[in-house]
């Protein structure tokens, strides 16, 4: 365990390298929360409440906190407030607050873990050199996010846009259309036994596993998936329809197979949901992830929807992936589904290159049980 006076002078070393690139940006900040609300925009506090939603230190209502141009968004958000209410603005807030942490993170990681560890140990003159290199590779890199950033999140929105009018239909219940609700095919994949493999080969190995997956998962994504979120050993993915959902699994799977390591198992399921803070919401994605609870190693089970709509792919004749249908029907208390499947599945016994047999006997299961 290193001492306080070498976490001192390791801090101070930080602080040298990336102080000096990060200073100048910090100099743009020369606008307070008291001055956004004088000029026509959010109050104090509707303001404060917006950089604590990022998921930062709320500012002092005299702190000289943001950029001319971060200053100009937020009073038009005050001019805008009819239309753009804070329920609504708070709630992409806290979406892009999460997103950026998690891609701020990642960076500083990467770059310390190596470019940072690489430059030092490549620059073979004294400690003064290597610092620069480091600064210097970070001065660099830094910028090269921001236009990087803008033009993803603009190209993601135009995405968005088409596929919303092009695939847009009213969800009607009994009082009208439901804000928010649509219909998405969920896909949840994992690693089956992977905290065994972890134990056994150690967290390097785990680490390199996780890795490739996370590989595979973007090249095999498709063009209308998209990754929900990173579960771990496993990923949340979201279509717009069953049959993209379940050809992705398929691909996944066999990538993945083989090599002495754990197979990727699946559950698909198709159904409404409602959409908000950046996340669904809903028994179909409930009822999705306890379809992957019942998938053995290598295999994908789907709920009935699933397989009436993905043109033949659970026929279970493939080699090298299995597949299995599941019957879904409500329960009475309307939030929760019964799964129904092979018994043999059930019991364990499934081994690899099982092809379920129709005439098998079905077991129920409640998901709210």
């Amino acid at each position: 365990m290193s001492s306080g006076r070498e976490d001192d002078r390791a801090a101070a070393e930080a602080a040298a390298i990336f102080d000096a690139v990060l200073d100048p940006e910090r100099g743009k900040r020369t606008i307070s929360p008291a001055q956004i609300e004088a000029d026509g925009g959010l109050t104090v506090d509707e303001t404060r409440l917006v950089v604590l939603n990022f998921g930062l230190p709320a500012p002092d209502p005299q702190d000289p906190y943001f950029t001319a141009a971060e200053a100009d968004v937020l009073v038009h958000f005050g001019r805008l407030r009819e239309i753009w209410p804070p329920e609504i603005y708070l709630q992409i807030v806290r979406v892009y607050g999460q997103a950026l942490a998690h891609i701020a993170r990642t960076e500083v990681n990467l770059f310390r873990l190596h470019v940072e560890s690489k430059l030092r140990s490549v620059s073979g003159g004294p400690l003064h050199d290597a610092q620069q290199s480091v600064q210097q590779a970070f001065g660099e890199l830094l910028p090269l996010a921001d236009p990087m950033l803008l033009g993803v999140h603009r190209r993601r929105v135009e995405h968005e846009v088409t596929q919303a009018v092009v695939r847009e239909a009213e969800i009607r219940t009994l009082e009208g259309v439901l804000p928010g609700a649509i219909e998405v095919t969920f896909l949840f994949c994992d690693l089956k036994d992977f905290s065994g493999y972890a134990e056994a080969k150690g967290d390097g190995a785990a680490v390199d596993l996780v890795e490739r997956l996370a590989q595979v998962v973007a090249g095999e994504l498709g063009p209308h998936g998209h990754v929900v979120k990173a579960l771990g050993d496993g990923f949340m993915l979201s279509y717009p329809e069953p049959g993209e959902a379940v050809a992705c699994c398929v691909r996944i799977i066999e990538q993945m197979r083989g090599g002495g390591s754990p197979g990727v198992h699946a559950g698909v399921h198709h159904g409404v949901v409602l959409y908000r803070h950046g996340d669904y919401f809903g028994g179909a994605v409930n009822l999705a992830a306890r379809l992957l609870g019942l998938a053995l190693e290598c295999q994908d089970v789907g709920s009935d929807g699933v397989v009436r709509a993905s043109a033949g792919r659970f026929e279970g004749d493939r080699a090298a992936v299995r597949t299995s249908a599941v019957s879904v029907r409500r329960c009475p208390c309307t939030a929760c589904a019964r799964v129904r499947m092979p018994s043999t599945q059930r019991d364990g016994r499934q081994r690899s290159g099982y092809k379920p047999d129709p005439a098998a006997p079905l077991f129920s299961s409640s998901i709210c049980g």
